[in-house]
């Protein structure tokens, strides 16, 4: 027993002069955006519809974040937030996206691949940038009608399974999957069947989004309910497609060191206020078109804090992916990690700016924002139908129905100072212009994004 005792006590003092061991990190990452979609359209953020049995699984091992802030409510600009860490300003975008923290990848090592649905998730706007290889389609959304009917996700999931069949294993990876499925038109009839659609065609079309747009109609109950069901749908369709690729993943043995992250850029209207605009989003700074899901699984740890629930960003996603990784990218972003709030280590909200920035294309006076712990105010154009400034107390009123400007003076001055300390930050580096890289018109391109009703 003596010796015994010895010897256990020789390999423990070994041990103990043995360098600190390294945590276990994933080796690669999948970043998956879902175009559109609102926090509350997965079953695991409140649906009452089963929308998200893949996603849902995949928060049940990971960690959910149940208040993430995206920086605007529209593509181009929320995926410069996305993909730079920062909000936008000329120094991510001008004439195209000027940073990108996949570069940092690409450089570190990884193999870095883009599986997107175009539009303005294209290289036209500079998205490419750090990506070996960036696919997307061409043309408009198709235009077939049918309740088995899909825009592009299939051959955009098909071609990430067969890029991580060819490549999964040569070395690290980063891929990124962006896909328009949440998005109008709606087609996906899984939850419509059966329900009263008043004067609704069955299915809900970008051209009568832009008309309700145009000519403010006033939906019955009924009808909201019928083009939330075809969301719902739709949402539906994008988690069984996540489903499909964890399972690729598994199959393919990359599941237990790859990293998975799911969320969306912005949310959508679904035709909760006046003027009525379901199936519109990129005109204002409520939480219908702000909040967005953020699900993170990491299969070499488990964290201790599961479901997040301080306030976070949109722009502090790709940060933490690079900080789970090993990889530290430059510090001047905006983003952080959000690995203290997973470890327990922090537990305050993210403070986040908010933005509509003009463009051209849409044809929006800008807006401006602040989301800051239970508070939000918005600072809209001059001659604006809801005020020149709103204020909501988001605890108290989470639908933001009362605007509760010039009630507390506290109040209002903190959140004052730390709007105008961001404003004036961003105004020194300069606005983007939210132009894509060259002015050369492009037929095919420029018809996707009139499919999605970004142009007329």
């Amino acid at each position: 027993m003596a010796e015994a005792a010895r010897l256990a006590l020789v390999a423990l003092v070994g041990l103990a002069a043995l360098p600190a061991c390294t945590p276990a990190r994933p080796r690669n990452a999948v970043l998956i955006v879902l175009d559109t979609l609102r926090a509350d359209g997965l079953s695991a953020y409140g649906n009452a519809r089963p929308t998200s049995p893949a996603l849902d699984a995949l928060a049940e091992r990971g960690v959910l974040f149940e208040t993430v802030v995206t920086n605007t409510p529209w593509t181009l600009p929320a995926m410069v937030g996305l993909m730079t860490g920062e909000y936008a300003s000329a120094r991510t975008y001008h004439d195209g996206v000027q940073r990108s923290l996949v570069e940092d990848l690409r450089t570190g090592g990884w193999a870095t691949a883009a599986f997107t649905e175009g539009g303005f998730v294209s290289e036209r706007f500079g998205f490419d940038r750090g990506f070996e290889l960036f696919r997307e389609p061409e043309g408009p959304v198709p235009e077939v009608i049918s309740n088995d009917t899909t825009k592009n996700i299939d051959t955009t999931f098909g071609w990430a399974r067969e890029w991580l069949a060819a490549h999964g294993r040569e070395r690290p990876f980063f891929v990124l999957l962006h896909s328009y499925e949440t998005h109008t038109p709606y087609r996906r009839r899984t939850f419509a069947e059966g329900l009263e659609r008043g004067r609704l065609a069955p299915s809900y079309e970008v051209d009568y989004a832009a008309y309700i747009n145009k000519f403010e109609t006033v939906f019955s109950e009924a009808e909201l309910a019928y083009i939330r069901a075809l969301y719902d749908g739709g949402v539906a369709e994008a988690d069984r497609h996540v489903g499909q690729l964890l399972e690729a993943l598994a199959s393919l043995d990359l599941a237990r060191d790859t990293l998975v992250v799911v969320t969306s850029d912005h949310g959508e209207d679904l035709g909760e206020r006046r003027p009525m605009r379901p199936g519109n989003h990129g005109h204002a700074l409520y939480d219908e078109q702000m909040l967005v899901p953020l699900i993170l699984y990491d299969p070499t740890r488990r964290y201790p804090v599961p479901r997040v629930a301080a306030q976070v960003r949109l722009v502090d996603v790709l940060v933490t992916i690079c900080d789970l990784l090993g990889l530290a990218p430059a510090p001047d972003r905006h983003g952080r990690s959000l690995v203290p709030l997973m470890t327990g280590e922090e537990a305050e909200d993210r403070v986040a700016w908010l933005e509509i920035p003009y463009h051209e294309l849409l044809g929006s006076p800008a807006h401006n924002g602040l989301r800051m712990g239970s508070f939000k105010v918005i600072v809209n154009p001059p001659f604006s139908p809801a005020g020149r400034v709103e204020m909501y107390d988001l605890a108290q009123d989470p639908g933001e129905r009362k605007n509760v400007v010039g009630q507390d003076p506290r109040r209002n001055a903190a959140l004052k100072l730390e709007f105008d300390r961001i404003k004036a930050e961003l105004a020194r580096l300069g606005a983007a212009n939210f132009r894509r890289k060259s002015d050369e018109s492009d037929p095919l391109r420029d018809e996707r994004l009139r499919s999605l009703g970004y142009v007329e």
